[in-house]
């Protein structure tokens, strides 16, 4: 409701049972640039011919998506290392993949993944973020300090601390969802919840999510991808 560009991207291929979504960060149309070049290089490595070579190998599909997502890191800097105009930009990004009865997810940043199961909602990853406080002056010319949130790790930037994975058993009826910022920042826990469990299908999961956060101001891109495993 706010934003003039979508910095926001995501995939969603059935086929490879591989799911994604991406944040961008950066001046002018870089976030744009590095979300969606974040998620072409991570489905460069993850292949079709690689995810059957890997699938039923829990500590394969591991290191797979550690190192997806280290390649989708150099392709990112290596793109901003050759544009002035795109230099410091970057992205937050989730991803899974379902492989039988197990969700395989690997994160950096604030995009999360939420499973929705027996009328609980869990959130599978954590924020990489730290608060920081930055000084503003209010209308009676007093300093006050406002606390922001800082992404402590994404893609495009080198970092000491690689990408956060888990592996989570499903059961029948689990309903997954990934991401941005965007939306957690605008609804809250118990609405996402409820969302969830009461939508029919995914497709109407994600619109009504994409709704409630427009509802309650919108003041970022919003994505949001449903699986009902």
């Amino acid at each position: 409701m706010v934003r003039d560009h979508n910095e926001d991207s995501f995939c969603s291929l059935r086929n490879r049972r591989l799911f994604v979504v991406a944040d961008g960060m950066g001046g002018h149309n870089a976030g744009e640039v590095a979300s969606r070049l974040a998620i072409e290089s991570l489905l460069e490595f993850l292949s079709e011919e690689k995810i059957r070579e890997i699938r039923g190998n829990d500590e394969a599909i591991h290191q797979s998506m550690l190192d997806a997502f280290t390649h989708a890191n150099q392709a990112v800097m290596a793109k901003a290392a050759t544009d002035e105009t795109m230099q410091g930009m970057g992205c937050t990004m989730v991803a899974c993949l379902l492989d039988e009865n197990r969700l395989h997810t690997c994160h950096v940043g604030d995009a999360r993944c939420y499973i929705s199961e027996k009328s609980s909602l869990r959130q599978i990853t954590t924020d990489h973020t730290s608060v920081t406080y930055i000084n503003r002056t209010d209308a009676s010319n007093n300093v006050v300090r406002i606390p922001r949130s800082v992404v402590t790790r994404a893609i495009g930037f080198h970092s000491q601390e690689g990408p956060e994975y888990h592996k989570t058993i499903l059961r029948p009826g689990c309903r997954i969802l990934l991401c941005s910022d965007g939306l957690w920042n605008m609804v809250d826990h118990t609405r996402i919840e409820q969302i969830l469990l009461n939508a029919p299908t995914p497709e109407n999961a994600s619109e009504t999510l994409v709704t409630a956060a427009n509802e309650q101001g919108g003041r970022d891109n919003i994505t949001a991808l449903v699986i009902f495993y």
